[in-house]
């Protein structure tokens, strides 16, 4: 007790030295206000002289009078020494917030020393620090002191005042040289010289994007009349998770875009998705459920003037989770595979595959095998993404069929199985794809026995290949078609021309046409060359250039880069195949221009080429070198001319010798028998 007693006498000792010494660097004061007023104070418990209040001044005077003053002037004066320690001490602790207030040019005097008097009662020392809550606080203190039709006036004082602020630490950034971005969760230094831009940081608070660190978004957002997606709230008490994802997207939308109209048209989507997740209970975006988004699609159709980007708002935001995670997020049951950054050989960028969802297999325990699955098809195999996106394709829907049964993958019987094989038998499709189905299905129980799931694999698929003679497939391109579309071609964009004609002379893939680099045309002594890489194969071919010529003329005009694509998109990448085959057959279509049976096939050319060469006399060899195949069988089902060709020979055959009959029966004649 005697040791606590100490103790405590010792910091009351300590405390009222503290404020004697505040007292002491106060403006001189008779002897007696002072020991009054520190004596006042100490009953009082206040230690500071900062944290004397308007409400302690006035009980002062009741003290005052029990203490037998009771002269008014006289404890007028009492008290203005207390006023006056305040504002002393006040004004030299809140000295940096004064001269930022009064660096403003822009506000009345009369709202600067409102926003002042206002700041220092709740212990702020910079501009910097005035954040949406304290905001919200200035405007209950106006309600309260303030005329109601002037108060707006005084509230934007303080919004103007935060401002400034931000203009100047943003002009002070840029002369620095230095700019704060936010990546992965985390603060990075980049040397920047313009732009001076501040990430927000994540706070269990709300947020006003009036606010934000960067002056120019800041202004922006100031004079923005639709207030949805300004102020997010993540004091909210929510999934944690959920709100630092909600606060990635959230920060990398208003970075990443620079536009101002499509920053702010998904920032409402944005924060509605988010309101809907907290009232929904969900915690991770990565993980909705398929229904789960219908959900919020069904209750974004009743916003009032909704626009597409509510619907589109969940891909973005998992695409932005899944892309700009620290680490690849598995769990995601929808994978962006732009994350994956794949060698050129597996990723054909004129067919680009954005993204692989897992959502149509209902069963988790299933989704987490194809999972498994796919994650080894991306990792350990040399497959193109594009034929792991057509493997994926059916073996998701051979999972749909234990998830339609309500039975477990790894826990599948052979009599299950050939109950799934017998349904697939009943499509109508050919026998090549057929096969590919049984031995996709097939590849997917080797991974699941190798991963211990099963000890065989529990069919055979010998049992269920069909076997059938490859049909030959006549598609050269009628000339009188090539014709056609010679006549008109001086209509069509000079890209598309070139591009016809890459297919037309070259018997390129489209991908190929869509995919040339500049470095892909040279000269070799005097010789016009072609590189290209052709995805399917997983090789290199080079073969002689007929356009040489027209594609320099073409590439300058156009100051096309070396590493660059020659058939650009209006974002600098290649030309989407899909997006050239839509555009021939719309021109086609218009011009009443047809190939066979059909409008316009890409592949054609490649067996009019084909036909062309062999019949001017080139070899099966040299064709199939032209068309960079790798065996000779198929170079000869790109051939139309071949059995035309064994007819005619045949019968000149016949012609020019007499028949086998006749030989025999002269032959029998001269030796009698």
């Amino acid at each position: 007790m005697t040791m606590a007693a100490v103790s405590c006498f010792q910091e009351e000792k300590s405390n009222i030295g503290f404020l004697e010494r505040q007292i002491e660097e106060c403006p001189e004061r008779e002897e007696r206000f002072i020991k009054r007023g520190v004596e006042y104070l100490c009953l009082q418990n206040i230690y500071d002289v900062l944290e004397i209040e308007d409400g302690l001044v006035d009980s002062y005077m009741l003290w005052l009078q029990e203490q037998g003053i009771q002269d008014k002037h006289l404890i007028g004066a009492y008290q203005k020494t207390l006023r006056d320690w305040r504002e002393f001490h006040k004004k030299k602790e809140y000295v940096k917030l004064r001269e930022e207030i009064e660096g403003c040019g822009t506000v009345e005097q009369t709202l600067k020393s409102k926003a002042y008097t206002f700041l220092t009662e709740n212990g702020i020392h910079s501009l910097e620090e005035i954040d949406w809550d304290m905001r919200v606080s200035y405007d209950q203190y106006l309600e309260k002191a303030i005329n109601t039709r002037i108060r707006p006036w005084y509230l934007k004082g303080l919004d103007k005042l935060k401002l400034f602020d931000l203009e100047k630490r943003s002009d002070n950034i840029r002369a620095g040289g230095i700019r704060l971005k936010y990546t992965q969760g985390h603060t990075v230094i980049h040397a920047l010289r313009a732009g001076g831009l501040r990430p927000i940081r994540y706070e269990e608070k709300r947020i006003y994007l009036g606010y934000h660190p960067n002056y120019h978004l800041a202004k922006e957002f100031y004079y923005c009349r639709n207030t949805k997606g300004v102020i997010w709230d993540f004091s909210i008490h929510t999934s944690q998770k959920l709100k630092y994802q909600v606060f990635t997207v959230l920060n990398y939308a208003l970075e990443s875009s620079s536009d101002r109209e499509l920053r702010r048209g998904y920032l409402a989507p944005l924060h509605f998705l988010y309101m809907y997740c907290i009232d929904r209970g969900i915690s991770d975006l990565t993980r909705l459920e398929q229904d789960q988004i219908d959900d919020y699609v069904g209750k974004a159709k009743e916003v009032p003037l909704i626009n597409n980007r509510y619907h589109q708002i969940v891909n973005k935001v998992q695409r932005i989770l899944f892309v700009q995670s620290k680490d690849i997020n598995w769990e995601a049951n929808v994978w962006y595979l732009e994350r994956f950054q794949f060698d050129a050989f597996r990723y054909d960028p004129t067919r680009p595959v954005k993204r692989i969802s897992f959502l149509d297999i209902l069963d988790k325990d299933n989704r987490e095998y194809l999972k498994m699955y796919i994650k080894y098809q991306l990792g350990v195999t040399s497959y193109s993404v594009q034929n792991i996106w057509a493997r994926v394709y059916i073996t998701k829907a051979f999972l749909r069929f234990p998830d339609k049964e309500k039975l477990k993958v790894e826990k599948l019987t052979a009599t299950e199985i050939d109950r799934y094989m017998r349904l697939l038998q009943e499509e109508d499709v050919e026998i090549i794809t057929f096969n590919d189905k049984v031995a996709e299905i097939h590849c997917f129980f080797r991974f699941l026995t190798a991963r211990g799931y099963y000890s065989k694999v529990p069919f055979y698929p010998e049992y269920y290949i069909k076997r059938a003679t490859v049909p030959h497939h006549y598609r050269s391109v009628p000339q009188n078609t090539v014709t056609e579309i010679f006549k008109n071609l001086k209509g069509m964009p000079e890209d598309m021309r070139l591009m016809y004609l890459h297919l037309w002379c070259l018997g390129l893939r489209i991908n190929e046409v869509c995919s040339i680099k500049r470095e892909g045309y040279y000269l070799k002594e005097g010789v016009a060359w072609f590189r290209i890489y052709q995805h399917k194969m997983k090789m290199e071919k080079v073969i002689p250039m007929l356009l040489y010529r027209s594609m320099m003329v073409y590439i300058e005009r156009r100051k096309t880069g070396v590493d660059s694509y020659v058939f650009q998109n209006s974002k600098g990448g290649p030309y989407l195949s899909t997006h050239y085959w839509h555009e021939m057959v719309d021109w086609c279509n218009e011009l009443g221009i047809r190939c066979g049976d059909h409008i316009f096939q890409t592949h054609d050319y490649r067996h009019s080429v084909a036909t062309a060469l062999y019949e001017q006399g080139a070899s099966i060899q040299a064709i199939r070198e032209f068309l960079g195949h790798k065996h000779e069988n198929m170079t000869r089902r790109y051939i139309d001319c071949i059995q035309r060709h064994v007819d005619r020979s045949s019968e000149q055959y016949y012609k020019e010798q007499k028949s086998l009959v006749n030989e025999w029966k002269e032959g029998s004649g001269k030796d009698g028998n």
